[in-house]
């Protein structure tokens, strides 16, 4: 197939559109886009000058002679309505286009079945289809000067619809034919009009027609049929014109209209149908030999589809869905001439014939793509042939195809330089693979990033999902949590409290590059002044669907005034990393508070479980304390000698008093303990030593973990201080004023008083979260002996008033005394000494 490359200016642009068509009417187009729009577009001014709007979308129109402008809505109806006349402000303003509606007050024929229609010679032609029938009527255009608005139908013709195989959904195409009284003619009139050599118009349509010089009436059906019938007989206000068959292309009709294939003017009569058959039909002279002229069918075929079509002269131009292309019908006939021909010696000498190849390797292709409607071409002063064609982009372009001569001098001058211009492509098919390499990568670049960004999407928004659930109480399990364990070290004879974090993902998300791990460590007010909380970061790899990360941090465990411990853990996912991952500052650098990230706007903070360790977590249960580690017992005296040093107030040496063994008790019903931890059917003794489990270790147990098998446990605290922690069953007659009352007694026993409190306050933690996770309902107070409730308010009171004292004593001349500490802690004892019962 030759290419040529043509000259292309484009008019307007109009976006992306599904359908249009474009038709002249003297300096102006018509222009539709397969809307309600039918756009007026100016030659000399290049612009639309108005736009009609009507009810539905447009799917063909024609003009009159008196500028009378016909349009065929979808599914409404045929309107009639005049140019619309443009005023003096907007001439002024060449830019704005005038907008007028058309009313439905316009409408001159409604009928909702109309496929097509024509208008001829003051005569309306309406194609419908009508049940499984198509008809054809003929309407008399009313004369204006006379005052008449009414159309009167004059004529009906049906022929039956073609059932056979599948119906296919396309309009018909209409076309007039007459015969040319001038040779010179080329055939070419307005839109849909055509002429044709009297000779070829005699023997098609019939010498009656031929005589009138009536026009004939071509209809090319969805099913390929092709009809005729001469519109102006003299019998034909008598009885209804006589339609008759010319051919059948057995595929939807494209396009009908007349050619030149010699110097005798328009001598063939073309139809194209949409897959690409097309049909050239010829007159062929009276022979010497005494053979009247008779007319010759040939059929070829091109590549389809065909979209649309036109012909100028000896060529037909066609658009597929990709190219718009020229075929030369001359040398199409003298082919198919020259192939008849020796068929015929063929069929003589008894040899078989096959058909003809396709035509589109004799096609030239115009280098213009996408072209789904052409208006009839014209010819420049120069002889070039120009085309108006609309494209499926919205682009109203004018293409002037180049002359035989412009081909030829193109193709000579391309073989004298062809070196330079095969490096020249060569250099610029090596420019395009770069820059497509390029774009190539950044839009594989764009698409991690929208996958990366994706995904954290969908991470957070699992975190919101789960935090409306709880706020609903729904019992669910959060998509990413964090679990932490203590564990005691030794490392170069030092022993350590080590953290161990896990991080654990159910969620479906994958945690990749971007997201770090940030857990911020805060410590109570201590003895020292030192840094009250510190943050630790760890940067994620890849974290699949039920994978697991452990990370470990060290505690600083100078005293015993290090726990409680709070620990926060966060999913931060710094945006900087999508776009500059190699320029994304350090978020591991652990001297950045957690707080900075959550304010600022390029990080994504994602809030995790909040930890808790106390002394229970801290204990080493089953381990001697290295002896050479071991500090001397800091007793109450101990204590208060080094908070008065830190204070820098110096006070007299006073031998350190004897250390006492210190007990503090706890008691639960039985009840709460068996609702609350699930134990219902298990024995008292068994109680005790799952309640002690529990305190330890909580309700599920880590790697690494032995269970306790006695109500009895001897440990060491973080002070390296020797402490006890017991249950056992006390029964209670004081309590219940229906009998007794079974408990359980949790008590702790060391001689350190930090380890008491801190052990204490531990386990009252723990019975709070119970209660919490676990509400029961209060006994009824009836039920209880309000003597030992009273016992128990006057002995706090009493206890209350001691404390009041000795605050006021220490406060005496701004100086503590030793003995003040000591009596706070023995009230402290004295509120333990008779505890009340958690039921």
């Amino acid at each position: 197939m030759e290419t040529v490359r043509c000259s292309v200016n484009c008019w307007a642009d109009f976006g992306d559109i599904l359908s249009g068509g474009v038709a002249h009417t003297g300096t102006e187009v018509l222009l539709t886009t397969g809307s309600s729009d039918l756009l007026v577009f100016s030659f000399q001014e290049k612009r639309v000058k108005s736009v009609l709007q009507f009810d539905s979308p447009v799917s063909s129109l024609a003009v009159s002679e008196k500028s009378r402008l016909y349009v065929l809505c979808r599914n409404n109806g045929l309107y009639c309505t005049s140019f619309p006349q443009e005023s003096s402000s907007q001439s002024a303003q060449k830019c704005d286009a005038s907008v007028s509606t058309i009313s439905r007050d316009s409408i001159i024929i409604e009928d909702g079945n109309m496929q097509a229609f024509i208008l001829v010679e003051g005569i309306l032609v309406i194609v419908s289809l009508q049940e499984s029938f198509w008809s054809f009527d003929l309407y008399k255009v009313p004369n204006c000067s006379t005052g008449a608005t009414v159309y009167h139908k004059h004529a009906r013709i049906q022929i039956p619809e073609n059932t056979v195989g599948a119906r296919i959904v396309s309009a018909p195409v209409l076309a007039s034919v007459y015969p040319s009284k001038d040779s010179s003619c080329k055939g070419r009139t307005c839109q849909g009009h055509y002429l044709l050599e009297p000779l070829l118009f005699r023997l098609l349509f019939g010498v009656d027609a031929a005589l009138v010089h009536s026009p004939v009436i071509l209809c090319g059906l969805p099913d390929g049929r092709l009809f005729f019938f001469p519109l102006l007989l003299p019998s034909w206000r008598e009885q209804k014109p006589r339609i008759r068959m010319l051919h059948s292309l057995e595929q939807p009709v494209t396009f009908i209209g007349t050619s030149v294939v010699g110097e005798q003017g328009p001598q063939c009569l073309v139809a194209v149908g949409q897959m690409g058959r097309i049909l050239l039909i010829r007159a062929n002279q009276a022979s010497s030999d005494g053979k009247a002229a008779d007319c010759g069918f040939i059929e070829q075929t091109v590549r389809g589809p065909v979209v649309c079509a036109c012909v100028d002269g000896e060529h037909l131009f066609y658009s597929t869905s990709t190219n718009l292309l020229a075929l030369p019908l001359s040398k199409t006939a003298a082919s198919s001439a020259f192939s008849s021909l020796r068929a015929a010696e063929g069929e003589r000498e008894g040899i078989r014939q096959e058909r003809p190849a396709l035509l589109s390797q004799s096609a030239v292709c115009l280098s213009v793509s996408r072209v789904i409607a052409l208006a009839e071409p014209s010819v420049t002063p120069t002889g070039r042939v120009q085309l108006l064609v609309l494209s499926l982009s919205g682009r109203l372009l004018q293409v002037t195809v180049p002359q035989e001569s412009d081909k030829d001098s193109v193709s000579r001058l391309a073989s004298s330089k062809v070196g330079q211009t095969v490096k020249d492509l060569l250099a610029g098919i090596g420019n395009v693979w770069e820059r497509a390499t390029s774009v190539k990568l950044q839009l594989q670049l764009k698409n991690n990033i929208l996958k990366r960004l994706n995904q954290v999407i969908n991470i957070c928004s699992l975190f919101l999902t789960y935090q409306k659930s709880s706020q609903e109480g729904k019992d669910c399990k959060p998509p990413i949590s964090c679990h932490g364990v203590a564990k005691w070290s030794t490392l170069l004879q030092k022993e350590a409290l080590v953290l161990t974090c896990t991080l654990e993902n159910l969620s479906a998300c994958v945690l990749d590059q971007g997201w770090t791990l940030f857990i911020e460590v805060q410590s109570p007010h201590s003895l020292t002044a030192e840094g009250i909380s510190k943050t630790y970061s760890f940067a994620l790899k890849k974290l699949d669907c039920g994978q697991k990360m452990e990370v470990s941090l060290p505690l600083e465990s100078r005293d015993e005034a290090f726990v409680p411990v709070k620990i926060q853990c966060f999913l931060v996912y710094s945006l900087q990393s999508l776009l500059h991952p190699e320029e994304c500052r350090n978020l591991s650098a652990s001297d950045i508070p957690v707080s900075h990230f959550l304010e600022d706007k390029s990080c994504i903070s994602l809030t995790l479980n909040t930890l808790t360790l106390d002394w229970l977590d801290c204990l080493r249960i089953g381990e001697l304390a290295s002896h050479s580690g071991i500090p001397k017992h800091n007793s109450v005296w101990e204590a208060t000698r080094i908070f008065l040093s830190s204070r820098r107030i110096h006070t007299e040496e006073q031998p350190m008093p004897k250390a006492d063994h210190h007990v503090v008790a706890i008691r639960i019903s039985f009840d709460l303990l068996k609702t609350g931890l699930g134990f219902r059917d298990c024995s008292s003794a068994a109680l005790c030593v799952s309640v002690l489990n529990w305190l330890l270790f909580g309700m599920f147990l880590t790697e690494g973990q032995k269970l306790v098998e006695s109500a009895v446990v001897c440990a060491h605290g973080p002070d390296r201080q020797p402490v006890t922690l017991l249950t056992k069953e006390v029964i209670l007659s004081d309590v219940n004023a229906e009998g007794l009352l079974s408990v359980v007694e949790v008590q702790v026993q060391s001689s350190s008083m930090a380890a008491v409190c801190g052990l204490h306050h531990a386990v009252l933690q723990r019975l709070q979260g119970l209660l919490k996770d676990a509400p029961m309902k209060c006994a009824n107070p009836g039920q209880l002996k309000g003597q030992r409730l009273c016992e128990a308010v006057r002995h706090a009171e009493s206890l209350y008033k001691d404390l009041q004292d000795s605050q006021s004593s220490a406060a005496f001349g701004g100086v503590m005394k030793t003995r003040t500490s000591e009596s706070l802690f023995d009230l402290y004892l004295q509120l333990r000494e008779n505890p009340l019962v958690i039921l």
